[in-house]
């Protein structure tokens, strides 16, 4: 309200509530980020830098709950639980599978050269899920289209 006196209160509060809703329910910008809750009440469901052109929000505010999310393990199978002649895949460190269509796509990721290259593919997605939780992403195999 502060930056945006002329925004009505209570319109502004149910699109906030709304678009913490659809984060919470794991809802993603089209580039595969979780979505920024502040500007998607604005502007529609869409993440930071979709929305700014940026690539990190240093001023930038965001709902407290919707700065970190905590990686569910419900649905998930352990490594424990599968059959060993039937385990493939990705595995967190504490032995859960790891769905890789579910790993947050980085907006430098999306004008890389190596982006949907099938050999970069299993590289490309352990940097991505290595860097899940990190403020800024960085990749040395990034080559610009």
């Amino acid at each position: 309200m502060k930056n945006n006196p002329s925004e009505n209160e209570k319109d502004l509060r149910n699109r906030l509530n709304s678009a913490l809703k659809a984060y919470k329910n794991g809802e993603r910008c089209t580039c595969g980020n979780d979505i920024w809750v502040i500007g998607s009440a604005t502007v529609g469901n869409s993440c930071f830098t979709c929305i700014t052109g940026e690539s990190y929000p240093m001023d930038d505010y965001e709902i407290d709950s919707a700065v970190k999310k905590r990686e569910s393990t419900k649905g998930r199978r352990h490594i424990d639980e599968i059959d060993k002649t039937k385990i493939h895949g990705f595995f967190d460190d504490d032995g859960y599978e790891i769905n890789t269509d579910l790993i947050k796509k980085p907006s430098l990721c999306v004008i890389c050269f190596n982006d949907g290259d099938p050999n970069e593919e299993l590289l490309c997605n352990m940097t991505r899920y290595d860097q899940k939780d990190e403020t800024e992403f960085k990749c040395f195999a990034y080559k610009k289209k």
